[in-house]
């Protein structure tokens, strides 16, 4: 599933109204409405546990408080969509289980570059709502 393909299925199956921001190659976030930030994965395998980058969750929970909406964590894989909303988890004091990992600079391919992360994991089984694959 491409990002595209993520946003019309959150807009069709959750009713999310959200647009992309992908017009702007500055923003933070991948899709938008007058309720939400979204930040859209596309993942080819599946995982129980999910992986956020605490720069991106800190950047767009920012932005999402400024503005009066909230952020939402959207991430497809094989096995269906899991949509975290990720002000809330915040709210509710959420263990992300914070770690530095040495990553790829960026999840293109060819990418020959590392550096160490920030990053936290939430269980699929805590996202706010899925659609499950057949």
């Amino acid at each position: 599933m491409t990002e595209e393909q993520l946003l019309d299925n959150l807009n069709t199956n959750f009713k999310l109204k959200l647009d992309s921001t992908s017009d702007n190659r500055f923003c933070r976030w991948d899709g938008e409405s007058d309720k939400y930030l979204a930040e859209l994965k596309c993942r080819n395998a599946h995982y129980e546990t999910l992986l956020i980058e605490y720069d991106k969750l800190d950047c767009v929970k920012e932005e999402a408080d400024k503005t009066d909406r909230e952020f939402l964590y959207c991430v497809s894989t094989p096995k269906g969509v899991y949509v975290f909303n990720v002000s809330d988890l915040c709210r509710k004091q959420y263990d992300f289980k914070w770690e530095n990992k040495y990553l790829p600079n960026t999840t293109s391919y060819g990418v020959s570059s590392y550096k160490t992360k920030k990053v936290g994991y939430m269980s699929i089984d805590d996202c706010t709502f899925s659609a499950i694959s057949n």
